[in-house]
This record gives structure tokens, sequence and C-alpha cells, in this order.
């Protein structure tokens, strides 16, 4: 391992860039959302918003790779950073005029909006369709269901995520992957991406005509975009980690000959959480706002779990003795979650649950009220307490998290888990105090079944409360 291999995180560029990225965010509000950018004024703030983003860019780097390396990867690439600068450069100045009031694009998707339309269309006639389609105002589809694709399903905000992700994919890979030939994942994500999105929309427009225009335009909308993301997201890390192209030949010789071990254990703990997760997105593809498949999560989510259960780990060992203080702190956990509710919850959220409910039939209505409660009260907590108490909470602590007999305390895995927590369930402020609970009953005795317990034993009261008073905004 080289010494550069070695070298500490640069805190002081660190710490620098979040200071410019934070005033480049506060610039973006006024430049993007300012009445008026014409006055020389104006220009002096966007100016600096172009000072503060190209700083942040700056700061990053140096905090990534000393000043040293880049110089010497100019030595050697000269061509390559002139052309790479050359283009950063174009696209930073386009943007500024355009922000100063020139005849640019008034939307970052618009410039996408025509390539994607033509994209879409060419996919639709591939496969043979019968369109109806009008290019000047982007309106696409078949006789019984057409759709306008906005600048904001051009896929600008799909790269946008990609880019950022890309970045700190980088940066945490920074020590194994091979630079600077890792800096092609950008383009070839972002093309990704787009593509992903093209198909996206294609697919609605085919769902849309043969399936249900209302699922269509409501879970299959928001779901598959988030699938399509996930899923190239995923294959560029797997392709980046695995090929001597982009990672390091030691650290690609010494991962594999610790790869199954590895992953066996890692997979044990987050397979049930990204089970749920995945069968939570196929579900909500069929919806339009109620999830009338969630009897499919609770079968997909335990599936997985019996089968890590039997082969990787026995969640009876994880538990131990039953624990009546993790169900005190699960009631505790209940209390502070429904008080906030009440205190700062958004009313009403739980209407669409309740008239799907009573729409249903008797039949299916009761089924699936009956695996509610039993995904709530069984798998829920066991697929999100193994990842976030059993793998993020200890990973955070040490890479070999397998190897602490205990949880060691420290603030940044006590405070990041429990936050990604609450993040995770849309309340990220009932749920991040959720998540303090649960590390803290894991925190007793180093046992994630004492979080499960108290998580089940939230979910079980929760269910209670939503059946006997109908709040059914909890299910939301």
């Amino acid at each position: 391992m080289s010494s550069y291999d070695r070298r500490p995180i640069t805190w002081g560029f660190v710490l620098a860039h979040l200071s410019a990225f934070a005033a480049f965010v506060c610039l973006s509000q006024f430049v993007f959302e300012g009445d008026d950018l014409s006055s020389q004024l104006a220009n002096v703030w966007v100016l600096s918003w172009l000072a503060s983003g190209l700083l942040s860019g700056v700061f990053l780097l140096l905090a990534a790779i000393p000043a040293s390396q880049w110089l010497l990867l100019f030595r050697q690439g000269r061509r390559f950073v002139f052309v790479f600068l050359l283009i950063g450069g174009a696209i930073m100045i386009g943007n500024a005029v355009r922000v100063m009031g020139f005849s640019f694009p008034t939307d970052w998707g618009d410039t996408l909006r025509a390539p994607t339309y033509f994209v879409v269309k060419w996919l639709l006639e591939a496969f043979g369709e019968d369109l109806v389609s009008d290019p000047a105002e982007f309106v696409l589809g078949t006789e019984y269901f057409t759709i306008e694709i906005w600048s904001s399903c051009s896929g600008y905000s799909g790269i946008l995520k990609m880019v950022v992700l890309v970045g700190i994919y980088l940066w945490f890979f920074r020590h194994t992957l091979r630079f600077p030939r890792a800096f092609i994942i950008f383009p070839f994500a972002i093309v990704a991406i787009w593509i992903v999105n093209a198909l996206r929309i294609a697919s609605l427009v085919v769902f849309g005509t043969y399936v249900s225009p209302e699922i269509a335009l409501g879970g299959f909308h928001s779901q598959s975009g988030w699938i399509g993301f996930i899923a190239v997201s995923l294959g560029m890390m797997a392709i980046t980690q695995r090929t001597a192209f982009f990672a390091r030949q030691s650290d690609l010789e010494s991962r594999n000959e610790k790869k199954y071990k590895d992953d066996q254990n890692v997979t044990g703990y987050l397979a049930p959480f990204m089970a749920l997760l995945g069968t939570m997105m196929v579900t909500g593809v069929f919806s339009s706002g109620f999830d009338w498949l969630y009897p499919i999560r609770f079968f997909g989510t335990g599936a997985v779990i019996w089968l890590f259960w039997r082969s990787s780990f026995d969640l009876f060992k994880l538990a131990g003795r039953f624990s009546w203080e993790a169900m005190g702190i699960g009631a505790v956990t209940f209390a502070v979650w429904v008080g906030m509710e009440w205190t700062i919850g958004e009313g009403g959220t739980g209407a669409a649950v309740q008239e799907s409910l009573v729409e249903m039939p008797i039949a299916w209505s009761t089924t699936w009220i009956i695996f509610r409660v039993l995904g709530s009260v069984i798998t829920v907590p066991i697929a999100e307490e193994l990842a976030f108490r059993g793998y993020l909470l200890r990973r955070l602590v040490s890479t070999d998290f397998e190897s602490l007999s205990s949880p060691r305390f420290t603030w940044i895995s006590f405070l990041v888990s429990s936050f990604l927590f609450g993040v995770l369930h849309g309340r990220w402020v009932a749920g991040t105090a959720a998540g303090m609970f649960y590390a803290s009953a894991m925190y007793r005795r180093g046992r994630v079944g004492d979080a499960i317990i108290a998580h089940a034993t939230t979910n079980a009261l929760i269910a209670v409360y939503v059946l006997v008073f109908g709040e059914w905004d909890f299910w939301t």
C-alpha cells in the first residue's frame, strides 16, 4: 500500500468545501428564484454563485487528492485535463449567460426536453405502438393514453442525483479506485440514467394504455423512477468494484480473497431490508395512493429473513433472553411518536387508506389489515433493525463490525444511524427520536434482538391505536 493510500483526510479542505457549498446553496436560491436578475448588482450575485460553486469543487478535489497528485495527473494527461476544463467551463459560462437574462432555456430541463421526447417516441415506435404526438407541445401517447413531457420529466433531476451520488461514491472509495480513469464513471452514469428515464416514460405510456391510467400516473410514475435510479446506481458500483479497469489490482485481489465471508456476513444484515424496500417499490408501482398489495411485502421480506436466518445467523442468538426493558423502551417510543404526531404531524393523510378499505371487498380489506399488522410487528422490525442497528450502527464504529462484542457508543454512529432511520420514515423528527430509543435498547446488552423487540412493541401499539381509534394517518 502506498503512502497516499494511508493519507488521512484533509479536514481543513473538507470544512472549506462545506462552507463554500453552503454559500453555493444559499446563492442558488437567490439566483434561481429571484424576481429580477438583469441589474448589475444581480450579475455580481451570479458571479458570486459561480465562484462559490467553483471553490466548493476545488476544495473537495483537494480534500480527496493532494495538490501534488493533481499536478502529476495534469503533467501526465494534459490533453484530457484541457478537454475536461474546457467542457466544464463552457457549461458554467452557459449557465451564467442564461441566468443573466440572455435567450437560453429558462429551465435546466428544457435542454433535455426535446431529446427525451424524440427518444421516447422512437422507443414506442420500435415496439409498434400507433402514436398520437405533438412535438410542439411535447405531447406523446396513444389513442387511449397521452402524456406531456414536462421539463421536470426530461431526466435532469435524475442526472443531478446521479452526479451527486457518483461524487460521493468516488470520495468514499478514492483509495480503492484507479484515478483519473474513475472520472469516466460520470459520463457513463449520466447517459445511463437518462436512457433509463426515457425507458420509464415509454413504459408509462404502455402501462397507461393497456393497464390503468390512474395507476400509471400514480405509483408507476413515481416508483419506477426510483427503481431505475437504484438499478443504475447498484450496477455502476458493482461494475467499478469488480473490474480491474476501475479497481486497483491489490485491492481487487485482497477483496476477492475475503469476498465470500464478508459478503455473506453483510448480506445477512442488509438483505431483509433490501427485500423490504424492493417489494415496497414493486407494489407501489401498481398502486395509485393506496398500496393494496401490501401482503406481498410481508411474504417477500419474510422469505428473505427466513433464508438468511437459517443460512447465515440465528436471530435467537442475536436476541438472547427476552427483555422486558426493551418492551418498555418500545412503549415509551410509542408515546413519544404519538405525542409528536399530535404536535407537528400533518393530519388527514390517512383518509385515502380509510376510503380505500371501505371500497374494497370485506374479505380483501380484512386480509390487508391482518398482513399490515403482521408486517408492522414481525417483518418490518426485523428487517429495519438488522440494517440500522445490527449493521449501520456498528459499521460506523468499525469496518470489522462483527468483531465488536457489543456496539461501542460513539456520537457519530448514534446520531447518523438514527437520523437516516428518521429520513427513511418520512417523519424525520419522530423517526430520528425512535431510532435513538432503539439504539439505546441495543446498547443495554449489545444485542440487536432488544432493538427488534422495542421496535416491534412500538409498531404493535401503533397498530392497536390505529384500529381502535381509526387514526389511519399512522399507517401512511
